[in-house]
């Protein structure tokens, strides 16, 4: 072949690669649009706006700062004082952000398996529904999949040996530098350090001498650990104590492990919501569990210290009931991969319950076919450990501490990868005339794609009217509602929570409210009294009752209830206020 036409079919060549990244990204994209277009609900889950905001005014967050991913914090502050951001904006350059994935995946099916199944990963990946919602919540875990992918490519591309060492040195640091970025974006990327090591040190480079998989191996971690040092160091100088990114550990495993938690859903302290509503924070959780811990302790306690009350609590609970704890994880791994997508963050519940109606890809297809994938590549699982273990990364920080969507789509693209894979192999099979092991094949698809619509039926279906319940008709409908003065409106969304949930106090405490403002008395004192009886310990029945007979005069009535709520919330001003102007009258 003459130089001319090698050329020729270099460019040729080229130009049908770009062809194929510009015709990923513009479905990727295009989807997202759509979904900020027609699905996108407003933010109302606004915790890392809401506190970059207070940063890039220079004001001190306090503690909080233990609770928030730095990176996206950081990042959100950056566009916050330089640019100004609009939070709207945001959604869009995260969505550019979760094409960018496509491409990534793209990259990662060519360079690992083949063409085709890189494109059919990247497309799987560019019209999943659910993460493209997920994409879209002011929330860090779109950057987490970017540094993620980018990890594993540069891992996977620096095991080439032929490569000029200082080359490999530089693409092992790369990887070194995302893993960081990972890892202080969401801190169970830590896991990932692990993997790295496993794959530099065994299996990436095993013909080198030991000396240089040492090497690259040390390089690696010195990367991971220059990008998180910084954020240990402001730890350090601020709390006097060691956190390596953030102090949520301990609460986020009592939410996936304690006794009263299921594979579907994390427990709670009880009074929490109705705390919650009373604070100005938003996710104030984080600070009620802190609080709660320095009055069981009986003692002040730091970020760290909390944390570790809370990890030894949720132990406790595992060995008093082991069998118990067994049972919860053997169906957190099934839910791990059952279609049903479960969402803490009510805008997000409420998007996907729109997209169900939309010809998109949902995740029971990825899994069953990337559950599939993982079958056909074993004899080459040497060649695929590192998208072998990023997906096991991410079931065990599940099994650890929450299986939902947020804890569950980083090891989406990973899926995507072998579901393009499974696909091809499926084609390939027809073309080569195998129909019986196509048959097989493909009834095993069936086979897990039902299996991630039947596991735990009847409880999805309970937890979907929860949902239903207090994500769409309390917190998207009525909450706003009676935010805008439309309290006849919100009182009917409140009945229809309540006719789901009878016992929801969040939903009787805002009924009592709107049908105390509309004058009707008797309504208002009867939620206000179920709240009580619901939730003893918690303030807010006591201060609203107290109120509503404060505005019908009862001042007698009024002064014991709003004694009640001061010694249980001393700190509220209202309440103290209201007692003080009472106790002068008298």
């Amino acid at each position: 072949m003459s130089p001319k036409e090698n050329t020729l079919n270099y460019f040729k060549a080229s130009g049908q690669d770009y062809g194929t990244y510009l015709l990923v990204f513009l479905v990727a994209m295009g989807t997202r649009i759509f979904f900020l277009i027609w699905i996108d609900e407003p933010a109302l889950f606004i915790k890392y706006p809401y506190f970059a905001e207070k940063l890039a005014d220079g004001k001190d967050i306090g503690d909080r700062i233990a609770d928030l991913s730095p990176f996206y914090l950081y990042f959100l502050t950056f566009l916050k004082k330089i640019f100004g951001t609009n939070w709207a904006i945001l959604k869009l350059i995260q969505s550019l952000v979760g094409a960018l994935n496509a491409l990534l995946i793209l990259t990662l099916g060519n360079r690992m398996f083949n063409k085709t199944t890189g494109i059919i990963s990247a497309l799987l990946y560019a019209l999943y529904g659910n993460v493209i919602i997920l994409e879209s919540t002011l929330e860090p875990e779109v950057f987490l999949l970017f540094f993620n992918l980018l990890l594993v490519y540069f891992l996977v591309v620096a095991r080439k040996e032929d490569r000029p060492h200082s080359q490999t040195l530089a693409l092992t640091a790369a990887g070194g530098i995302f893993a960081g970025l990972s890892i202080i974006t969401k801190p169970n990327a830590v896991l990932f350090l692990p993997l790295g090591i496993v794959w530099l040190f065994f299996l990436a480079t095993q013909n080198l001498p030991f000396r240089k998989r040492m090497v690259r191996t040390i390089i690696f971690c010195t990367a991971a650990l220059i990008v998180v040092s910084p954020v240990t160091l402001r730890n350090y100088f601020k709390f006097h104590e060691f956190i390596l990114v953030t102090a949520d550990a301990g609460k986020v495993f009592f939410h996936g492990n304690s006794k009263g938690a299921s594979a579907l859903e994390g427990t709670n302290l009880l009074d929490q919501g109705l705390v919650e509503e009373e604070s100005d924070e938003p996710d104030y959780a984080h600070v009620l569990f802190r609080k709660t811990a320095a009055e069981m302790t009986g003692k002040a306690l730091s970020p760290s210290e909390s944390s570790r009350f809370w990890t030894k609590r949720t132990l406790d609970d595992i060995l008093a009931d082991p069998l118990q704890f067994l049972k919860r994880e053997m169906k957190k791994f099934l839910f791990f991969f059952t279609d049903y997508e479960m969402h803490h963050i009510a805008s997000a519940h409420a998007e996907y319950t729109e997209s169900l109606l939309l010809p998109i890809i949902r995740y029971g297809i990825i899994v069953s076919l990337g559950l599939l994938g993982m079958f056909f590549s074993l004899k080459r699982f040497r060649d695929f450990f590192l998208i072998y273990g990023a997906f096991a990364v991410y079931l065990t920080a599940g099994m650890l501490f929450l299986v939902n969507s947020r804890y569950r789509m980083p090891a989406v693209p990973y899926l995507c990868l072998f579901a393009g894979s499974a696909v091809y192999t499926l084609k390939e099979m027809i073309c080569t005339r195998r129909f019986r092991s196509f048959g097989i094949s493909l009834l095993s698809a069936c086979v897990l794609f039902a299996g991630t619509h039947l596991a735990f039926r009847g409880d999805i279906l309970k937890q979907d009217r929860w949902q239903e319940a207090t994500r769409i008709c309390y917190e998207m409908r009525a909450r706003p509602l009676f935010r805008k003065d439309r309290y006849e409106e919100a009182i009917l969304q409140l009945d229809r929570c309540l006719s789901i949930v009878p016992d929801f106090a969040p939903a009787l405490n805002l009924r009592g409210k709107a049908y105390a403002i509309l004058g009707q008395y008797d309504k208002a004192e009867n939620d206000f009294k179920k709240v009580i009886t619901l939730r003893p310990n918690a303030p807010n029945g006591y201060h609203n009752l107290g109120f509503l007979y404060l505005l019908q005069g009862q001042t007698d009535k009024a002064g014991y209830y709003l004694t009640k709520a001061s010694a249980l919330a001393p700190n509220n001003e209202k309440v103290k206020k209201a007692l003080n102007n009472f106790r002068q009258r008298n």
